[in-house]
């Protein structure tokens, strides 16, 4: 049999080349197995062995990367949902001022361009104020969507 310890009791060298190529016996191999499962100056010996490539650098955080997508994320959700109820609310209000909601209580048939100077008023009005609005309502969605990291320990 093959000295595979030495005297102080720790596997040689040439224990960890045999243990790689597969040479020792079985009842070998499961004395270098027991004793790496114990000695950790030689378990660090046997995976410096294992592992003579250099180590990759470590990857840069992925914090930047993960709250651009939030905030691209929430950019988008607020125009998916906002923006398609801003656009219904707009056709609601110009059906709604062009009459296409009342009832006539007569029976003549009005004049569809009898009061179009005044429909075009009361349109430009509403639109002027919903846009105002809606401008408002996203300066006040972008201010608040300042996301910071974990709370309290920002630098101030």
């Amino acid at each position: 049999m093959k000295p595979y310890f030495d005297q102080d009791g720790h596997l040689t060298g040439r224990a960890f080349d045999d243990l790689l190529h597969g040479e020792p016996d079985e009842l070998a191999r499961l004395e270098i197995a027991e004793h790496l499962a114990f000695c950790d100056h030689c378990t660090e010996r046997y995976t410096a062995r294992l592992c003579e490539d250099e180590l990759l650098p470590a990857p840069e955080t992925l914090r930047p990367s993960v709250m651009r997508s939030i905030r691209q994320r929430a950019v988008q959700l607020f125009f998916n949902r906002y923006v398609a109820a801003g656009v219904a609310a707009c056709l609601t209000m110009l059906l709604w001022l062009g009459g296409v909601f009342t009832v006539p209580t007569s029976s003549h048939t009005p004049d569809p361009f009898q009061n179009l100077t005044s429909f075009s008023q009361q349109f430009s009005d509403k639109t002027r104020e919903i846009g105002d609005r809606m401008t408002d309502g996203i300066q006040q969605f972008f201010e608040s969507l300042t996301l910071k990291g974990d709370s309290g320990n920002e630098k101030k």
